[in-house]
């Protein structure tokens, strides 16, 4: 049987099926190793476990594709799609009902929330929700933290030096995600925001945990509660986001999306300077930051902290800043 020995050769990969309810059960086990032809697409990889599971007959019926997601290392496949997505050595797939909750308990932010000055919609976003769906799970967060980076002219921003190939989503049409790597090994999300072709973007810096919680756990290496997205490379990590969703319609409410929360009044709101941000003066004075005021899950130096108000920046050790990496940065709170 292709699952009794878990390894590659140059004709085959070795990959990893996990199974969610009831699936599992009417075969027995929840995690399946298989070794499948090296050209195998995720459509093949169901033939070949319909063959000796006649019981997962049900995965090619209608029914099965209504009570059923398939993701490959978290990233969802659509069923039409499955036969043109081919997986890789070590990867796993996975087969799962949808996430308990899910859309109709968290519905996406409309695109028209995006579509509009971008400040106004970093100062929005505080106290709505990040819906991350992952493995059959539900991870979600509120929203406690955020930054604006606003067009070309704001010398903090990635679009400071024009469209590349790195930053062209903040260049595409607002309500889509803008994840990049810093330091070569952290993610960091990004909503972008305004009209398509003005570069902009909020960038989420901390949520409070509310579901999954044990997932992020696990995903954070068993950091403590107030640990585990009190920065935005944290906040990728707990929520598996990476390169991979790039790019991704956050209003389509599927795999990564926001919906919306009870609205924040403005006393609740501490704002200041972005974190570790160079440029020139209204690059590092802008008060561009937006975040709950005293929630301990804020990313530090906090923002109503007395040595932010006054301006103080200068601290040793100096890393990067999350949104423009190349420049040197007076704090990493965003470090895991």
């Amino acid at each position: 049987m292709p699952w009794q020995q878990h390894r590659s050769t140059a004709r085959t990969k070795a990959i990893t099926v996990r199974l969610g309810e009831p699936l599992w059960r009417t075969v027995g086990r929840r995690r399946l190793h298989l070794s499948v032809p090296a050209d195998a697409s995720v459509h093949d990889v169901l033939e070949i476990l319909r063959a000796h599971y006649p019981s997962l007959t049900v995965l090619f019926t209608d029914e099965g594709r209504r009570r059923y997601r398939l993701f490959v290392n978290a990233v969802l496949v659509a069923w039409e799609g499955a036969a043109h997505r081919s997986v890789q050595d070590g990867d796993t797939l996975y087969i799962f009902p949808p996430a308990v909750g899910g859309r109709e308990e968290w519905p996406p932010l409309e695109r028209a929330f995006f579509a509009r000055d971008t400040v106004a919609v970093a100062r929005a976003l505080l106290g709505c929700y990040l819906v991350r769906e992952y493995a059959g799970n539900l991870l979600v967060g509120r929203i406690i933290e955020t930054e604006a980076y606003v067009g070309p002219e704001d010398k903090a921003s990635h679009a400071a030096v024009g469209r590349t190939d790195r930053n062209a989503v903040m260049f595409g049409p607002p309500g889509h995600a803008y994840v990049y790597l810093i330091y070569g090994m952290h993610h960091c999300l990004n909503v972008v925001t305004e009209a398509a072709g003005y570069p902009a973007a909020v960038l989420i810096r901390a949520l409070e945990p509310i579901a999954g919680v044990e997932i992020m756990r696990n995903h954070r290496q068993g950091r403590p509660l107030e640990e585990l997205t009190n920065g935005p490379a944290k906040v990728c990590q707990a929520f598996a986001i990476d390169r991979r969703l790039n790019g991704h319609d956050l209003c389509q409410g599927h795999v990564l999306w926001i919906a919306p929360g009870p609205s924040v009044p403005s006393e609740a709101i501490a704002t200041g300077p972005r974190v570790g941000v160079r440029g020139d003066e209204r690059a590092v004075t802008i008060p561009w930051r937006f975040a709950l005021r005293g929630h301990r899950g804020v990313s530090r130096p906090y923002p109503w902290s007395s040595s932010r108000r006054n301006g103080s920046r200068a601290r040793s050790g100096a890393t990067t800043s999350p949104h423009n990496p190349s420049l040197p940065s007076s704090s990493s709170p965003e470090s895991p």
